[in-house]
């Protein structure tokens, strides 16, 4: 999907390090309290080597312990306005203040930094434009409808000069001076692999260079990396399948090698070379050149996405630390893909942490689905990929919408939040079945928790025993128990 986030970079410069180891109960009848009996388990000694999932680690200030850090990250409050001048606004901040207080990560233009932000870890987002603008520095490039193609080419064979080194060194030299008195991040390039600012997929290895110079100047900071807004398919493809049989790209766009209605499409004219791994187009296009998603039936999506994923994933696993998709349209319209891109995410990436962007404000709601029932649906998709493997989770927040589900949105948090000590225990089972996914957790002193989801959005599912007296679980309805 076309959401302008944030590919965060979580620079926790004084409190974090990495780790590569690695509410209610929805039942008909209610628990006394709201609450089932889960928040309070005895967790054992952090190690990580030994970690059943993937962690990144921050050290508790009074301690000096390094403990699990779960990341809920916001691009985006609704309700709160962002200043590029000192806030001198009180309702401002207080606003600011009300409405993060679930989260504990800011993705943030650097411009807009403010001193009452020093709570959070403040993910920086600067590095999209800089980039976009050296890929297209030399006067000789086209500056046409297709010119990320161009671009892409040019960025690609001068990932290693002086000049896109310089660029980058001085950018994180910026954002470190400015943010030296914060839990600061970096937000170099949003969905990298689809492109960013642009129509064609940014190398890898721009990403590597970037990763580079960061750790280069903040050598414990922590890359957190958006690779994709969907996983249907890229330019990514379309270019690893063109060079399996030439040496080199074209130095024209290939426009012979797209059928005659791709071509029609002149005010995306590069939107036909978007591919699956195995060649299926992401879009169709009608006698006009007009453009939509190719209309895929399920199962054969299911497939399509783990592979895209996996294998994006492997080709830029050395862009960062920590790994999202931001693909919420999708995960609303089908909850499972929440799983699939967990699980393809783990294949390609081996033992690095997932954080996962969810819809917070309703970008992908349907206009007929009244808000707390689709934040039923976004929770949903949330305990699912924890349950395959995810130890945090994003929001991309839509300032262009009323703020009712954000509103809406907050309670799962706090419900989650509470749930946090039983998500962070070590696993012991997990079970997937069609849309059922449920994981087994234990404490040090052998107590046994579990959460469970429906994906399926129209059917119960039965559980393969009894959960709080409950023998199956409703569409969408997810579950976090004592045993």
């Amino acid at each position: 999907m076309n959401k302008l986030s944030t590919i965060a970079v979580l620079s926790l410069m004084t409190a974090v390090s990495f780790s590569c180891s690695g509410k209610e109960s929805e039942t008909e009848e209610p628990m006394p309290g709201g609450k089932p009996d889960v928040v309070e388990p005895t967790n054992p000694e952090v190690n990580p080597a030994q970690d059943t999932e993937d962690w990144v680690y921050r050290r508790n200030a009074e301690t000096g312990k390094k403990e699990k850090f779960f990341g809920i990250g916001f691009w985006g409050v609704p309700g709160y306005a962002l200043k590029t001048e000192p806030d001198k606004d009180p309702a401002n901040e207080e606003a600011f203040r009300k409405w993060t207080a679930n989260s504990n990560v800011m993705i943030l233009d650097p411009k807009c930094l403010q001193p009452y932000m020093k709570d959070k870890l403040l993910a920086i987002s600067g590095f999209a434009w800089p980039v976009y603008a050296f890929s297209g520095r030399e006067p000789a490039l086209p500056t046409s409808a297709d010119r990320d193609y161009y671009r892409m080419q040019y960025l690609k064979a001068n990932v290693d000069s002086p000049a896109f080194l310089k660029m980058l060194d001085e950018a994180v030299a910026e954002y470190e001076h400015r943010f030296k008195d914060y839990s600061h991040a970096y937000a170099p390039i949003d969905e990298i692999a689809l492109g960013g600012l642009s129509k064609w997929y940014i190398p890898a290895s721009a990403g590597d260079k970037i990763n580079e110079r960061i750790k280069s100047k903040a050598s414990e900071a922590v890359v957190l990396v958006d690779l994709l807004g969907h996983g249907r398919g890229s330019t990514f493809f379309f270019e690893k399948n063109f060079l399996k049989s030439h040496a080199i790209m074209p130095a024209k766009v290939p426009y012979d090698l797209l059928d005659e209605n791709a071509r029609k499409q002149t005010k995306y004219p590069l939107l036909g070379f978007f591919k699956a791994h195995d060649g299926t187009p992401v879009y169709s296009f009608d006698a006009k050149g007009n453009y939509s998603y190719a209309k895929i039936e399920i199962e054969t999506l299911k497939s399509l996405w783990f592979e895209n994923v996996k294998q994006v994933a492997e080709a830029y696993k050395n862009n960062g630390d920590v790994f999202s998709i931001n693909a919420f349209s999708d995960f609303s319209a089908n909850p499972i893909l929440s799983a699939v891109t967990m699980d393809a995410l783990k294949a390609g990436l081996g033992r690095k942490p997932v954080w996962l962007y969810f819809d917070g404000n309703g970008y992908a709601k349907p206009k007929n689905l009244d808000p707390v029932d689709y934040v039923r649906l976004v929770k949903c998709q949330i305990y699912v990929s924890l349950i395959h493997g995810a130890t945090g989770i994003l929001f991309w927040n839509d300032l262009h919408k009323p703020s009712d589900v954000f509103v809406a949105l907050q309670p799962m948090l706090e419900e989650l939040q509470e749930n946090l000590p039983v998500i962070k225990l070590q696993t012991i089972d997990k079970k997937v079945a069609g849309h059922l996914h449920l994981l087994v957790k234990q404490d040090a002193e052998g107590k046994k928790y579990v959460i469970v989801a429906n994906t399926d959005k129209s059917r119960s599912v039965e559980l393969p025993f009894p959960v709080s007296g409950k023998k199956t679980l409703t569409p969408l309805e997810v579950l976090v128990a004592a045993l």
